[in-house]
Order: structure tokens, then sequence, then C-alpha cells
């Protein structure tokens, strides 16, 4: 027998360990992409990853194989060299379905790694029993056994390097990682198969003649040039394709960013990032879902009380500043298990946890009334206001989503009417309250747009001679449907609404207007009286608007009498007095109506330039009859007079009343003893009875 290790081409060497590294280099990158891909991707990547490993471990044998002289020129079998091929194809098939798998354990690795390296020794040793030899072939034991380790050992290798390779830890450590390992496992692989080759014992007379004979052929050279042409197409397809990937999963990633922010965008609002009515209905229906096991929980509606007031005046980044500070201190009001929204423009809602009781509910709320009592600082303005708030309660006022808002809320309405600054919890009935709010809405936007609300005059007189001295403008409204509608239900929904800021200026106006009309028939120019909202006074366009009606209708401004509330003033004190002395500056007269039923400060009420005190009819009419409202009205009309302002007495029926003002030295009064509210053609009509040479 003679010993296959009688010599080597160099040449061949070097292309065995190239080809061995570039098997390697591409089984890593194929390893990636399997265990990427998902899907057909995944299978054609397992498929041709599979062929085109096995062709470079089978390359690597032939090419080793024909790099010893011994071996060069020994003509192969067909099927052997085809079975060998086989073999190495099936064991890069096994390679990457292991890998494709979550993790590798240690049984694993070991069970893949033998199963592989014999695998590649079986398609070496076939490879070998593929060639004429002229007799029979033997190995050495040591040898033979030395290369089924270096194979086995090399597989696991192989394995447990591909599950090292992590693309998230950075390109350059994947492709450090990937060229080293790719080198060690080529070295591996070639010692693998020189030591098999030099375990082959040939028959001495079958070789003999072949020794130093032959030198290296075109075919190891066509075969290695084959090989690593295939896998470098195979590599670049696997770069492009990771390329690729990379790119679709920053734009998945991109996505993904952006869908959140859209979720956060749609179910949180965007000036508080308190959630929205989306998240607050979506833990309703959670609640709902599990109130099979009958839990108490209750819905808060809370509505911030003439916001629209601040808003208009202070403007809308002032009424942003206002709306965050209230978010921040309902935060504090509620509890850490409560669900704080804000479902609209000064609207928020709190769906409370469950085994919320109704006095617990109420504690809720009166911490919340409490906390948006106190005065809040915007800017250099110190700004007050109220709030309603309304609370329905699961089960006992509905088990449906929507019943139970629909239900908060009319509560809250119930909270408004009562005075404002507190909380109602929803009873039967309330809901025709609510409903009747939404259609008297709904019927006074037209009759705005059909021109349908009217205005009633009544005169005021002097206590002394009898003289009318002025008339006072009074909205009117009669309905189609609702019929007479009084102010004091159409003006808090006008306000809520905003649209006492077109009615307003439409009152003004045509108060205005027909003053200069009925001087113009000849009639005694009178000093008109109009009544203004707090919303109006606080809306940061209403001194252009005074000023507009003025031009268009030509009234002298000493003609104008505007008529407010203290509350109105004292909502927010240092606005008001501002807008106040401008008008007092334009020649307007200025009056505070209703006297005694607000806040009746004093000590704030000096500070404003008012012309005129109205004492309300809820006084006048027991001056008669009632000590303490005497001793009222004189105290009033003692301090007016004090103040140098003239005393309007309202209510006045009856010649006792007059008689009693005249007595204290009021100046002027209003009531059914002259006259009730009339008709513009009814006043016109009055007028006439009273100065009949002008008419």
């Amino acid at each position: 027998m003679i010993d296959a290790y009688t010599g080597y081409a160099p040449t061949l060497v070097g292309l065995t360990l190239l080809v061995a590294v570039m098997a390697s280099l591409a089984g890593f990158c194929l390893a990636l992409r399997v265990r990427l891909s998902q899907g057909l991707s995944q299978r054609l990547w397992w498929a041709g990853g599979s062929l085109v490993m096995g062709l470079g471990m089978w390359s690597t044998h032939f090419i080793g194989s024909r790099a010893t002289l011994v071996m060069a020129g020994l003509p192969r079998e067909l099927l052997p060299t085809l079975i060998s091929l086989v073999f190495g194809v099936l064991t890069s098939a096994l390679a990457l379905a292991i890998i494709q798998t979550r993790w590798l354990s240690a049984c694993k690795l070991v069970l893949g790694g033998s199963v592989m390296g014999i695998g590649i020794a079986l398609m070496h040793y076939i490879g070998i029993s593929a060639l004429h030899v002229g007799g029979p072939m033997s190995y050495d034991p040591l040898l033979f056994m030395l290369s089924i380790v270096i194979a086995v050992n090399g597989s696991m290798g192989a394995l447990w390097l591909s599950f090292r390779l992590k693309p998230e830890e950075g390109r350059k450590i994947t492709l450090w990682k990937t060229g080293s390992g790719a080198l060690v496992m080529g070295m591996a692989i070639s010692g693998m198969v020189y030591t098999a080759i030099a375990a082959v014992e040939f028959p001495h007379q079958g070789v003999a003649l072949q020794i130093g004979s032959t030198m290296p052929d075109r075919l190891a050279f066509t075969i290695a040039f084959a090989a690593i042409g295939i896998m470098l197409i195979v590599l670049v397809l696997s770069i492009y394709d990771a390329h690729l990937t990379s790119s679709n999963a920053r734009l998945a990633a991109s996505l993904r960013k952006a869908n959140f922010e859209l979720k956060a965008l749609v179910s949180c609002d965007p000036l508080t990032r308190l959630p929205n009515r989306l998240l607050l209905e979506e833990r309703l229906d959670a609640l709902l879902t599990q109130g099979e096991a009958g839990k108490e929980f209750a819905v808060f509606f809370v509505d911030l009380d003439r916001f629209k007031t601040i808003n208009d005046s202070l403007g809308h980044h002032s009424g942003d500043e206002l709306i965050q500070q209230v978010a921040s201190r309902l935060k504090v009001a509620v509890r850490n298990s409560d669900m704080l929204a804000r479902v609209g423009g000064d609207e928020f809602m709190i769906v409370s946890a469950e085994n919320t009781d109704k006095a617990s509910s109420a504690t809720i709320a009166k911490r919340i009334v409490s906390s948006l009592s106190k005065a809040f600082q915007i800017d250099d303005n110190l700004v007050r206001i109220t709030t309603s708030v309304g609370i329905s309660r699961y089960p006992a006022d509905g088990v449906e989503k929507h019943a139970l808002m629909i239900h908060a809320d009319a509560a809250m309405y119930s909270a408004k009417d009562a005075g404002r600054n507190t909380f109602k919890f929803f009873e039967p009935g309330m809901n025709s309250v609510t409903e009747k709010r939404a259609r008297l809405e709904s019927r006074l936007r037209d009759a705005i747009d059909n021109d349908a609300l009217t205005l009633a005059y009544q005169p005021k007189v002097n206590v002394v001679t009898g003289e009318i001295t002025g008339v006072e403008a009074l909205l009117r409204w009669h309905d189609a449907e609702l019929g007479h509608v009084p102010p004091d239900e159409v003006i808090p929904v006008a306000e809520e609404t905003g649209l006492i800021l077109q009615i307003g200026e439409w009152v003004l106006k045509t108060a205005c207007q027909q003053s200069m009309d009925w001087h113009a028939q000849g009639y005694p120019l009178l000093k008109m009286a109009v009544n203004l909202s707090a919303i109006q006074l606080n809306n940061r366009n209403f001194m252009e608007v005074v000023r507009r009606v003025l031009s268009q209708t030509q009234l002298p401004a000493q003609y104008l009498e505007l008529e407010l509330t203290e509350s109105a003033i004292m909502q927010n004190p240092d606005r008001a007095s501002m807008i106040l002395r401008r008008l007092r500056k334009l020649g307007i007269t200025l009056s505070i109506d209703d006297f005694g039923t607000g806040y009746s400060n004093l000590s704030q009420l000096k500070r404003f330039p008012i012309n005129c005190l109205k004492i309300d009819r809820s006084f006048t009419s027991g001056v008669n009859s009632d000590a303490q409202d005497a001793a009222i009205v004189k105290a009033v009309v003692a301090m007016a007079h004090s103040l140098n302002l003239e005393v309007v007495a309202e209510g006045i029926e009856t010649q006792e009343q007059l008689a009693f003002i005249r007595e204290i030295k009021g100046q002027q009064y209003q009531g059914y003893l002259c006259s009730k509210a009339l008709s513009s053609e009814d006043f016109q009509a009055f007028l006439k009875e009273r100065f009949p040479i002008n008419a």
C-alpha cells in the first residue's frame, strides 16, 4: 500500500482554502437570511442556500483531491461523485434547518453538529470512493477518526457562531464576526479535507505510475472559479437582501413610531395630554364588560362656567393656559385609579374606579368644585371661574355607556340651573330639562337667523316731575313652537353657547337705531339703556363694537346707557375697570343693575366709574310692608348719594312705593305705575301721549 501524501499542488491548496472560506462566509450570510426571513422568502433562502453551501463544500473536497498529486489524474465514477454532491447539499439543508429554530440548546448543538460532521465526512469519503485506484482502498484509522472529529467540531462551531451573529449589534461588529468566523471555519474545513485525504492508503501497483506524472488540470480551476463565482453572486444577493431588509425594518420602525404618535394624537388631547373622549369610552366599555359582577362606579361631567368669557376677553392663549391649569388641578382632585379625560373645549369627564359608591362620588365632586373655585394666575391676570359637575352612577343610572354619559351631562345642566359652582347627581326627569335646553338652543339659533327676536321698551321716570328721562330696551322672544320664552331662560343658553355676542350686538344696534328713529319723528332724544352680559364686557372686541354701533346709528354717546350686574364686573375686576373707564371716557353712562342681589361689595364697586345704581324690585316691592326692605333701600340710596351716584328704583307699582322713593330722594323709577315694557309701536304711541306737541 502507498500513502496518499506524496505531494500537493500549492495553487490548488490555496484554492481549496479560498473556496472553503467563501463557502463558510456564504453559509453564515445565508444563515442570517434564513433566520431573519419569513414565509416563502425563508423557504427560498433555505433551498437556494442548501444548494450553494452544498456546492461550496463539495467543491472544497473536489479541489482538495485534485490538489493531491497522487489523486490528480485518477479517473472518477459519475454516480458516487453525484451522490457525494447530494450529501453536501443535504448536510447544508440540515444546517440551515437547525438555524431556523428560535434557540440552540446544548443537546441540539451536539446532535446537529454530529449529524452535520458525519454528513460532511460521508460527502468526502464517498467522493474519494469514486476514484479508480486499481485495487482496494484502505484508511489510516487514526487519521480517519481525526477527520471525523474535525468535521463534527467544525460543524458545531459553525452552528454556534451562526446563532451568535446578531445584526442589531451593528454592521461593523457583525462583519467582523462573520469574516473572522469564516476564516476559522474555512481553515477547519480545509484541514478536515486534507486530513481525510492523508488517511487514504492506495494499492502500490495502481498508483505508482501516477505519482509525479500528472500536473493539476484545468477541471479543478474551473470548478473552483465556478463555485467562487456562484458564492459571490449569492453573497451579493444576501448583502442586498440584508440592506433591503434593514431599510424595510427602518421604514417599519418609522411607521410603528408614526402609528404610535398617531394613536397618541387620536386618543389623547393635544393641549392637556389627557385622554380624550375615545379613550374614555374605551375605559367605560371595559368597565361595563366586567360589570356583570355589579361593582358600582360613577361618571362625572365637569363643565367650566362662563369659560367663553375668559377665552373671548383674554384671548385663546390665556384660555388654553386656563384649561391646562384646570387639568392640573383636576388630576390632583381625582384619584389615581380614576380616569380623567378632556372631551370638549371646557368640558372634562371622569370615570371612577370600581367600587365607588355615592358617598365617595360626592367626596370627589366636592374636591373638584373646591379646587376650581380658587383663583387662577393667567399671565398678569387673576382669573376666577366656577364649575358645574353632573354625576351618573352605574348601575343605578344606566347600564349602557351612552346612557351614563347623557345622564351625567343632564345632571351637569341641573347643577348650572341650581346656581353653578356645585354638583348634582342624576335624577329621573333631568333628561327632559336637557332636551328642553337643546331644543331651546336650536330654536334660538333659528330665531337669530330669521330675525325673530324683538325688543320691548320701558320708560324711566323722574321721581319728582314725572317726566320721561330715558328708556330701557328689553329682549323679547316669542317662538312659534315654544311660545313666549322669558329672558332669564334665553340669556343663560345664549351665554353658554356664545350666541350672546351676536344677540348683544343686535340689541345694542337695534336699540340705538330705534332711539334715533323716534327722535327723527320729532320726539325728544331719550337716553337708551341696554343690558350688558359679562361675556360682552370681557370680549376683546367690545369697544370696537360699541364705537361701530354709535357711528352707524349716529346716536350721541351721552344718550347711551349700559347696565351691568355686579357679578358681571366682578368676574374679572381689573379688565372690567379698564373697559368701563374707556366707555365712560366716550361719554356713555354706566349703571349697576339689580344692585343688592350680587356681590354687593362696596369696597370693590368704588373702583369702577359708575354713574347710577338700580335697586332691584325684590327690595322696592316691600318698602311699605317690610321694615327690613325699607332699611336696605334707604341705606343703598344714602350710600349712592355719598358716592355722587344717581338711584333708579325698579318695580314701582303703587303711589305709596313712589312716595317712599321720593322721600328718600331717589331720582328715577321704573315700573307698572308708569308703564310696562312696550313694543316699539306701542311705545311710540306712549310718547305721543306724553309729548303731543312734538308728535
